[in-house]
């Protein structure tokens, strides 16, 4: 049996559309259309007409609204206008408009409790994968923090193991838009319900709840499966409700296809949907009940998400007044520098999203192929990373944030101190190249270096790569960039373009995941797992059963580290506000820059256009409209 890896599922599905061939170039020059000079025919507006409107250009149109159907940027930016996100995250700090405070151990809504564990009941084992106690499963006992303490069941009975317990508590005072009121049960009925949907191939806020329970009409209270403490984040372990009053006797079909789970879901947030043009536009109006009301919330009286299929649409819409804010639309990179300076001039608001997809190039280190060995010495990955202006990639690129040097976002607070990384200097990459071996055998730039005297390189062997990236006929032009600064330190680059789905596809047949390149640059999709992950020796792809995760496994470069290995796994076996578990974040990031398995690049960002005289916005690292009640 081939075991599947726990994320690669998730990033096989959304990798494919967050890969480097974004429209990088061919920076076009905005038209605005000019008026005929004729009057044109009043528009018909229908009565009554709210006071106060605000207009939302969104580049592309959900399918659905139900919580757990479309999970698309556009779908999730509605749902902060109808059900007013439960839990925000700006700038790496949470907040909650549902919750009366953010669970943690310092506040006692997290603790951890000693549980019998019987044989054949459900755990959670060393490596954190979920099982079955039986004998010969190794398990983390009570209080083991520690790969030193680990422990082999001998079918003795019972064990004990460590319970995480969170509680959930909930504001009181809120309501549903048709005034019913807001109970744990609401999110209790929601957990059952994604629960029957997902079932066990869930996300792991499904898969590692043992029990999920509304204990009074305010509190909700989590338990995890036993020996499970690799959590993310608690907020990531709230279901938000969904009404169960209205929801329950509805069948699973029924509730993924139905008009009023999906196009018109019951809100309980700042507005309520009350009109869905498809292919043109959706009307939100206030919600009476909602909990703010009395405090002036939400600024609007009505909402209109206008749907464009490109950023030239979009800022045409835009100039004419038929929209004051532009979201979710890629093509807006496209006018940047125009768009830049009509900021200048006052025309305008531009603000940057942080936090999107890691972009990376990944390294064939431990390659399946025999022949593919030039990039085994992590020495050569270092001068392969300072050949490389990354710099000079993101300023380029307009939707990449800044370089950075390992996988963690700017700004993330679990990082303390920052490693030296890997910066641009060419000449230090060559005397490098030379120490290693790799010479310039007839001083001409235009032909590639040869070793001579490389560690398990023959002599002679020419320093030739195939770089590997998604395209069908143009090539993005971040890897022509990577191609031309290797040229410059000697080392030749082929660019090879795949469609998406065959760059990315299970091993053995994909090139990636089959380990089968020299260099592959792709991007992973970012969420409530650490990174870290991708890089442990089990998540290594290869035949089952000499690689555990069989062709599911995320480390497509081979790199395999057991420093790394232990640093993750503390990581991964610890609770996300533990002091160990932060030290461990800076031993893994060093690691991590000293043997380089990937060449870290950026993040991509999104941008967002709007009206100069709005408030609520700025550049940073949150989910847009998670204030949308307050924006004005």
């Amino acid at each position: 049996m081939v075991l599947k890896s726990r994320y690669f599922l998730v990033f096989i599905l959304i990798s494919f559309i967050l890969l480097p061939a974004c429209k990088e170039e061919g920076i076009q020059v905005l038209e605005i259309p000019q008026s005929s000079g004729e009057d044109d025919p009043p528009e018909l507006i229908p009565s009554p007409v709210p006071e106060r409107t605000l207009s939302i250009c969104l580049g592309d149109e959900p399918d659905s609204l139900f919580l757990y159907g479309d999970q698309s940027y556009s779908a999730v930016i509605i749902r902060q206008a109808i059900y007013d996100s439960p839990v925000d995250e700006v700038d790496f700090q949470y907040s909650s408009s549902l919750l009366e405070e953010i669970p943690s151990q310092s506040n006692g809504l997290v603790v951890v409790v000693p549980l019998e564990v019987y044989p054949g009941e459900k755990i959670v084992d060393s490596k954190g994968n979920i099982t079955i106690l039986a004998s010969g499963v190794e398990y983390r006992p009570a209080d083991c923090s520690t790969s030193d303490c680990l422990e082999t069941y001998q079918n003795q009975s019972p064990v004990i193991l460590d319970q995480v317990e969170i509680e959930f508590p909930i504001k009181s005072g809120i309501n549903w838009a048709d005034g019913n009121q807001l109970t744990a049960v609401d999110s209790e009925f929601s957990f059952w319900t994604a629960q029957e949907l997902f079932g066990s191939r869930g996300p792991r806020s499904i898969r590692y709840t043992a029990s999920y329970e509304a204990v009074d009409p305010r509190t909700i209270l989590w338990k995890g499966v036993p020996g499970f403490l690799g959590i993310y984040s608690y907020p990531e372990y709230f279901f938000p409700p969904l009404p169960q009053h209205l929801l329950a006797n509805l069948t699973m079909d029924e509730m993924l296809t139905s008009e009023g789970t999906t196009r018109q879901p019951l809100s309980w947030g700042p507005y309520r949907i009350t009109d869905w043009v498809l292919g043109d536009h959706l009307t939100l109006l206030k919600n009476e009940n909602f909990h703010l009301n009395s405090a002036g919330l939400p600024i609007y009286d009505a909402l209109v998400f206008r749907f464009v299929e490109s950023g030239e649409e979009a800022l045409a819409a835009y100039f004419s007044g038929e929209c004051e804010i532009i979201a979710n639309e890629p093509g807006l990179f496209d006018f940047l520098p125009e768009l830049l300076v009509r900021e200048q001039a006052g025309e305008l608001n531009i603000d940057f999203i942080e936090g999107g997809a890691w972009e990376q190039v990944s390294f064939g280190i431990n390659s399946l192929d025999p022949k593919r060995v030039l990039l085994q010495d992590s020495r050569t990955r270092q001068a392969i990373a300072q050949c490389i202006n990354r710099e000079g990639i993101s300023w380029a690129r307009g939707d990449a944030g800044p370089v950075v040097e390992g996988f963690f976002m700017p700004g993330d607070p679990r990082i303390t101190s920052q490693v030296t990384g890997n910066p641009y200097q060419p000449a230090a990459a060559v005397d490098l190249l030379e120490e290693i071996g790799w010479v310039d055998h007839d001083q001409d730039l235009n032909t590639p270096r040869i070793a001579q005297g490389v560690t398990d390189i023959k002599d002679g062997t020419l320093f030739q790569l195939t770089l590997l990236t998604a395209g069908i006929d143009e090539v993005p032009s971040s890897t022509q960039l990577i191609r031309d600064d290797l040229k410059s330190c000697g080392i030749e680059v082929e660019i090879e373009l795949l469609p998406a789905s065959e760059l990315l596809a299970p091993g053995p047949e994909g090139p990636v995941f089959g380990r089968h390149f020299d260099l592959a640059q792709f991007a992973w999709t970012t969420g409530n797992y650490n990174l870290c992950v991708l890089f442990s020796s089990v998540e290594i792809p290869g035949p089952y059963p000499a690689y555990s995760k069989g062709w599911g496994g995320a480390n497509a470069s081979g790199y395999s580290n057991p420093d790394f290995d232990q640093a993750c796994s503390l990581i991964l076996g610890n609770l996300p506000d533990q002091d160990s578990t932060l030290e461990t974040y800076q031993t893994a990031q060093q690691i991590f820059s000293e043997d380089l398995p990937v060449l870290p690049l950026f993040f991509r960002r999104q941008v967002i256009v709007y009206k100069s005289e709005l408030t609520g916005f700025n550049n940073g690292t949150y989910d847009l409209f998670w204030n949308i009640e307050t924006i004005h």
